[in-house]
């Protein structure tokens, strides 16, 4: 069995827009990312629906999870606008870490369809030049169905840019555009660094995850190929599981690394501009008392 391990995410389907020209590529992990987004949507409304003032064991579980990631946030932004971003925080961190999980899942990487390609070898070419014939050969390589979002870039990437936008938005409506600008200009001749600063944390959380996760996923098949090569049945069943305890790990961890830095970003940007505004508005209802 060949490995096969690709940067990119499969397409599986492309879809063309009659007379406009306008194609769009339905790959392996976009199908994946609507398969966990309807999972949560599903998941919510149920644990809504079934939610009691007792928990059960699978709602005390959650409530401890929502509970971990509401107390950082309120460490870290204060209880008043920690609530206001709450939920894009948590949202964050839920869909991140069931993203990665989903990569883990049994049948994600390995049921697919298989395709042929052409693969070209320096063995080929060499004859080739000296034939005149094509240095190409066909390989079946299996694309899968299914593969994780967080393994793919422009997933990364997307959400790299929303948390971008929105500590962006929140900085300038806690300081306004000449405050902001000012904060970022102290002392004047920072600016440029402030500014290439700000857009690398875009790069910075999307190549993160998506580096971290492929990595991962890489290194499982890998672990699977020689396992598979290996007769020995325990070694074979010992080697996948040591690194997928290892993936559980560092999925969560990943995870919780890209929504705290969303919540530092945010803080930095715009927690000040909310303690001052509160401050000024605690004086002045002091005062008319």
């Amino acid at each position: 069995m060949e490995l096969h391990i690709a940067v990119a995410p499969e397409t599986l389907w492309r879809l063309e827009l009659p007379g406009t020209g306008i194609a769009f590529n339905i790959t392996n992990s976009f199908i994946t990312m609507l398969l966990v987004m309807g999972f949560l949507v599903v998941a919510g409304r149920l644990i809504a629906r079934s939610a009691t003032l007792v928990p059960g064991r699978f709602q005390s579980v959650l409530e401890i999870v929502v509970e971990f990631v509401l107390n950082l946030v309120e460490s870290t932004a204060g209880r008043r606008f920690g609530r206001r971003i709450f939920p894009l925080i948590g949202g964050l961190f839920i869909f991140i870490i069931v993203s990665n999980y989903s990569g883990l899942l049994p049948g994600v990487g390995t049921v697919g369809v298989w395709h042929e390609e052409a693969v070209k070898s320096a063995k080929l070419a060499a004859a080739a030049g000296a034939s005149g014939e094509s240095a190409a050969q066909v390989h079946r390589v299996l694309v899968p169905l299914f593969r994780s979002p967080s393994a793919d870039l422009n997933m990364t990437l997307a959400m790299a840019l929303l948390s971008y936008v929105t500590f962006q938005f929140l900085g300038f409506r806690a300081h306004g555009v000449w405050g902001r600008l000012k904060h970022m200009a102290n002392p004047p001749f920072l600016f440029p660094i402030e500014v290439i600063s700000e857009f690398s944390r875009i790069v910075s959380l999307a190549f993160r995850l998506f580096g971290n996760i492929f990595a991962g996923e890489a290194l499982l098949t890998v672990m699977y190929g020689i396992a598979n090569a290996v007769k020995v049945s325990v070694i074979g069943l010992l080697i996948p599981v040591v690194f997928l305890y290892l993936e559980v790990l560092f999925g969560f961890i990943q995870a919780l690394v890209f929504a705290l830095l969303t919540l530092i970003y945010i803080t930095l940007a715009a927690a000040e501009g909310h303690e001052e505004h509160g401050e000024r508005h605690g004086h002045e209802r002091a005062g008319a008392a």
